[in-house]
C-alpha cells in the first residue's frame, strides 16, 4: 500500500464543529493489497495497539457494503460478526467498558454526555497501564465526552482535531508515526452520526462506513510506510449498534459489534467463534503487551485471536498492578440500573 504524505497536525482542544448537511458520495478507490502482518523474530513481540471504534457500525452494515479496505484487512486478520457490546449501549458507558474491562457499576460512567462536574471513570484503564510503565499513549477522538475515560495524566495527548474521521485520522496518524505510543486510541463518529440523523442501514449511513474505510487506509498507509505493521496489534471494532435512530440496548441490533484483530501472531482469516464483549478488548491490549491483568476485570483477552506460537510467547512479563481507582461509583438520581454481562452467547436481547 502506496504511504500518503501526512501533513503534521497540531494537537488542537476541541475546536468548535460544523457539521455538513451530507456526507458525499465517492466511489471507493480500488483496493490495494494489505499484506499479512510481516513475521518478527521468535518470540513474537507486540510492541504497540491501535484501537480504532467505528461508532455505531453494526456488523451487517459492514459486511452489507463491505468496503475494500476492511475486506482485504479481513482476510490477514482474526475477526468476530457476533461480538457484543453491554447493556448499556450508549457512547461514552461503551468505549468506557471497551478501554477498562469493567461493566458500567464498575467503571460509573453510565451518563452519555460531557459533564466534567462528575470526574472521570473510577476503574483502571489500559492508558493506565501504559503510562505507569513510562510507555505513552493517546487518544484521537471526534466526541469530547470520550474525555471522561482518560484519566488526567494518563496520556500525552487527547485530542479532538475534528468531528468527522478525516481530521481524526490524519492528525492519529502523524502522532503514530512521529511519537510511537505504545497504545493509541482512535474513534470515528461518521457511522453513528448518519445512523441517528438519517437512519441505520440507510443508504446515508452506509456511505459513512465507506467513509470511514477511506480513513482506515490513511492510517494504514501511514504505519506501513513507517514500518509500524511489522510489531502494531489494530484492533477495529465498535462501541455499539443501532436500529432506527437510535440505539437503546434493548435488542440485538443496538448490541451486536465487529471485533476484528490483525497484526503479527494473529491467526489470518479466521473467524472467531468463542464469545466475544467489548470489554475483553482491554483484556487482549493487556495480554498482548505483557501486562498483567486489571484486577476485579470482567474482560478475557481473546486467545483464539492468535496463533499458538504467539499465545506461547506471551503472558504477563511485567509485574505489579495498576494504581488506585477502585472506589464505588458516585449515585445519582439519573442513574439507572445495568443488567450484568454474561460471557456465554445471549440467547435473546
Amino acid at each position: 500500500m502506496a504511504a500518503l504524505e501526512l501533513a503534521a497536525a497540531g494537537c488542537k482542544r476541541h475546536p468548535p464543529v460544523t457539521r455538513p448537511a451530507s456526507v458525499a458520495v465517492v466511489p471507493p478507490a480500488p483496493a490495494a493489497p494489505i499484506p499479512a502482518a510481516a513475521p518478527v523474530d521468535r518470540p513474537r513481540r507486540i510492541k504497540r495497539v491501535v484501537i480504532i471504534s467505528e461508532d455505531g457500525l453494526r456488523p451487517d452494515a459492514l459486511m452489507n457494503v463491505l468496503p475494500p479496505v476492511h475486506a482485504e484487512i479481513m482476510k490477514h486478520a482474526a475477526f468476530s460478526l457476533q461480538a457484543r457490546t453491554i447493556r448499556r449501549a450508549s457512547t461514552l458507558p461503551s468505549h468506557a467498558a471497551m478501554l477498562s474491562g469493567f461493566d458500567v457499576k464498575q467503571h460509573g460512567l453510565y451518563w452519555n454526555s460531557w459533564k466534567p462536574e462528575r470526574g472521570y471513570i473510577q476503574v483502571p484503564t489500559i492508558f493506565d497501564a501504559a503510562e505507569q510503565s513510562g510507555m505513552g499513549a493517546a487518544a484521537f477522538v471526534g466526541k469530547k465526552k470520550l474525555e471522561h475515560i482518560a484519566h488526567p495524566g494518563s496520556v500525552d495527548v487527547f485530542s479532538r482535531s475534528g468531528y468527522f474521521c478525516k481530521k481524526v485520522v490524519e492528525e492519529a496518524s502523524q502522532y503514530l508515526v512521529d511519537k510511537r505510543p505504545q497504545i493509541e486510541f482512535i474513534h470515528f463518529s461518521d457511522p453513528d452520526d448518519l445512523g441517528h440523523s438519517d437512519g441505520w442501514m440507510s443508504n446515508a449511513q452506509l456511505e459513512a462506513v465507506r467513509h470511514t474505510d477511506r480513513c482506515l487506509r490513511t492510517l494504514l498507509d501511514a504505519t506501513a510506510a513507517a514500518g509500524l505493521d511489522r510489531d502494531t496489534l489494530f484492533i477495529i471494532s465498535a462501541d455499539h449498534g443501532g436500529h432506527g435512530h437510535n440505539h437503546s440496548g434493548k435488542i440485538k441490533e443496538d448490541r451486536l459489534i465487529p471485533w476484528i484483530a490483525w497484526g503479527p501472531g494473529v491467526r489470518a482469516g479466521h473467524r472467531i467463534v468463542s464469545p466475544i464483549s467489548t470489554v475483553d478488548t482491554a483484556a487482549t491490549t493487556l495480554w498482548a503487551l505483557g501486562y498483567p491483568p486489571t484486577p476485579g476485570a470482567i474482560g478475557r483477552p481473546v486467545l483464539e485471536a492468535f496463533d499458538p506460537e504467539t499465545i506461547a510467547a506471551s503472558g504477563p512479563s511485567r509485574t505489579g498492578t495498576l494504581k488506585g481507582f477502585l472506589k464505588p461509583p458516585a449515585k445519582s438520581s439519573d442513574e439507572q440500573s445495568s443488567s450484568s454481562l454474561t460471557r456465554s452467547p445471549p440467547t435473546s436481547f
